[in-house]
């Protein structure tokens, strides 16, 4: 006779079958390639760009993580009975499932992640619904495992495969693209040729994006602080009434560079292709007979690049620490967004830790790493270190750099802040001085090597947008029943800085209020460098204060999806007679909208 609690003793004591661990293993790894293999792959292709190092070294750095996970779920599986295991296996499968849809499906719209606050107090409602879903489907996989198990499993290895087609077919059709990523645009060699400025005749033009005109002003009206950063910039003019065109960078810099105004009248690509291609002020000089040298963040080297040069550089974000580090932080980087990705919507303020990410922050010592400002003044300080003049040929630089593009990282002493700050009077105000003592610096390098007299320099910046302009005066503005004032953002979108320093021009800086625009500086540069180009605006230096003139902004909404829209939201041309920071100088002229069947996010 069998005592019958032996026997229950010996049926809890039963081991898995082998073929239950082997289901297990299975499932293990299709759960963590979801975490280290798909997701990943998928987030890199999308923003490859943002990345120094090749997927297939990420790859390798997250296949020890993920060996890891894969052994602790079989090793923690070992400890349950048989039934305890077989809801195990159906746990792993379900969970498997869920970050799938929660990946692929419940993907959520959060805006840029760039450093920018993220207000997790809107939309509450995706969290209940992330949360709904989870724990829903892991109960009722609980509970009834026994009737789920199958095609649990069976969907998730179904769901699988489908996954491991699309990574193989995505690894083909992206195979060239992958395998130039070695930075064909920062190779060594580009950024010695960087360096290198020519011994007679020198054309310098920063932009720094988004560098607001009202900032700067505060800043050299600011005590004896401010005379020393007047006497710093000396053969500089300030233009204060200077008006931008565009809101964004993706529109502004073709109407700077190429006088080019886009009304939503064909795709966005098509047409900054066209300009870039055609009669823009680079490829002017480059036709003119100047050595044409290209340095910008990777999102718009793309577009730079489609002109005529003779050096580009696309300066990594990580260009002022080691290959090693580098890649550690890729790798941090890259994991932190996928976890962003993966997890319902009430853990992801959690893995983004106020932008700091969670990962990151972890693993990776040098804060700096994280943020454009720190990576764009590296640049800066090896081109002052490095700095010769010792080319022939007159030589045209052209630096797009985002030291003062938000987020807001450094306090007044230009060290790291320990987080991204919220954008204010104060925080804005530090960063952009410590941007501007950092080109000083490399002013006064050219000054030493004896080239900043004769050189053509224009820093400026594509738009403004940070904060509401001290000077700004509202009115309200009548169109018959329609009574409205122009928001104080717009205002701040539509004054970017504009410096210009001439050839030979010499003394403290000088402040001008003539009316000039964004859409001035091919036509200025053009006059300036004597070029012979064709162009339509005016030459800024030939403006007068008291001339009456009536300047364009365009204003359209900026969302996530507009860097793969074919065409904007709606665009509101204003037009302004009189100072920019005069609200009665502003009218509303018309909105320029899509094609009808166009889909714009």
């Amino acid at each position: 006779m069998i005592d019958s609690s032996n026997s229950a003793i010996s049926k809890r004591m039963t081991r898995p079958s082998s073929q239950l661990v082997l289901k297990t293993l299975g499932l293990s790894v299709i759960l963590v390639a979801n975490i280290f293999l798909f997701v990943p792959f998928t987030l890199y292709i999308g923003n490859i760009e943002e990345f120094a190092t090749p997927i297939w070294s990420i790859l390798r750095l997250f296949s020890i993580p993920a060996l890891i996970v894969i052994g602790l779920l079989i090793v923690a599986g070992g400890i349950l009975s048989e039934t305890g295991y077989r809801r195990y296996v159906v746990i792993i499968a379900v969970v498997g499932l869920l970050l799938w849809l929660q990946g692929y499906v419940m993907v959520w719209e959060y805006g840029l992640l760039d450093g920018s606050n993220i207000d997790w107090t809107q939309a509450t409602w995706r969290g209940w619904i992330d949360l709904g879903v989870w724990i829903s489907v892991i109960l009722f996989s609980v509970i009834f495992y026994r009737v789920v198990e199958k095609p649990v499993v069976h969907f998730v290895f179904a769901i699988f495969s489908l996954q491991l087609v699309n990574f193989i077919y995505n690894g083909i059709h992206n195979s060239d693209e992958l395998l130039n990523k070695a930075h064909s645009h920062s190779s060594s060699e580009s950024l010695k040729e960087i360096h290198r400025f020519s011994s007679a005749k020198n054309a310098l033009h920063i932009l720094l994006d988004g560098f607001q005109a009202d900032v700067f002003n505060e800043i050299i009206t600011k005590g004896t602080e401010g005379e020393h950063y007047r006497t710093a910039l000396e053969g500089f003019t300030f233009f204060s009434e200077n008006i931008g065109v565009f809101t964004s960078t993706y529109m502004a810099i073709p109407a700077m560079l190429g006088e080019e105004i886009y009304a939503n009248h064909m795709p966005k690509k098509e047409f900054v292709k066209k300009v870039f291609s055609g009669k823009t002020i680079l490829n002017t000089a480059f036709n003119a007979g100047y050595e044409v040298d290209l340095a910008s963040e990777a999102y718009m080297m793309g577009f730079y690049t489609d002109g005529r040069f003779t050096n580009a550089y696309t300066i990594p974000n990580n260009n002022h620490v080691t290959e090693k580090v580098t890649a550690l932080n890729d790798s941090a980087k890259l994991l932190d967004l996928t976890l962003f990705r993966l997890v319902p919507n009430i853990i992801k303020k959690y893995v983004y830790n106020d932008q700091r990410w969670i990962i990151q922050n972890l693993f990776i010592d040098d804060e700096f790493l994280k943020f454009w400002y720190f990576a764009h003044t590296a640049f800066i300080k090896n081109l002052t270190h490095s700095m010769s003049a010792d080319r022939t040929a007159p030589v045209y630089k052209y630096f797009h750099l985002m030291n003062t593009h938000w987020p807001m990282v450094v306090n007044n002493n230009c060290t790291y802040a320990g987080a991204a700050l919220p954008r204010n009077r104060i925080t804005v105000t530090a960063q952009s001085r410590c941007t501007l003592d950092s080109v000083i610096d490399m002013l006064n390098r050219m000054k030493e090597l004896g080239i900043y007299n004769d050189a053509f320099i224009i820093i400026m910046a594509d738009h403004g947008g940070h904060l509401p302009p001290y000077s700004y005066k509202p009115r309200e503005i009548i169109v018959g029943n329609y009574v409205y004032e122009i928001d104080p953002w717009v205002v701040a979108m539509a004054t970017p800085l504009t410096l210009i320093k001439t050839p030979g021009a010499t003394g403290p800086l000088q402040i001008s209020a003539a009316p000039t625009s964004m859409l001035d500086t091919a036509a200025t540069i053009n006059s300036i460098l004597k070029l012979g180009g064709d162009f339509r605006w005016d030459s800024i230096m030939d403006l007068s204060p008291s001339e009456n003139r009536e300047r364009r902004f365009y204003f359209y909404e900026w969302k996530r999806g507009d860097w793969e829209s074919d065409y904007t939201g709606p665009i509101l041309e204003f037009i302004i007679n009189g100072s920019v920071y005069d609200g009665s100088a502003w009218s509303l002229y018309r909105k320029l909208l899509p094609p009808a069947d166009a889909s714009v996010d």
